[in-house]
């Protein structure tokens, strides 16, 4: 290898960086919105809640039955933050996954 192989490689490295960092940037964007621009969010919260019938027809559960079940699996569904996940998924959204 001579000097111009290593320039080469050193410089597709950091450019390899760059990009990961900024891979990196976008997702910790897209966590950041999560609570204002996510599917649950915009689907559920805003689309579902409002309407029986159509919550019904998504999650084949009625609205109190819904929050039946919730509230006697809520504090298996619930963690607290840590470090890698400050804001974790509130354990209404991780029923709804689970049911759908």
């Amino acid at each position: 290898m001579d000097d111009l192989d290593i320039a080469l490689l050193v410089y597709l490295d950091d450019e390899e960086s760059s990009e990961d960092e900024k891979n990196r940037l976008e997702g910790s964007i897209m966590f950041k919105n999560r609570d204002t621009e996510g599917a649950f969010q915009i689907l559920v919260r805003r689309r579902l809640q409002c309407n029986d019938e159509k919550f019904r027809q998504y999650f084949r559960l009625t609205p109190v039955l819904f929050d039946y079940v919730l509230n006697h699996i809520r504090d298996d569904l619930t963690y607290k933050p840590y470090n890698r996940h400050k804001k974790p998924i509130c354990p209404e959204e991780k029923l709804c996954i689970l049911v759908r």
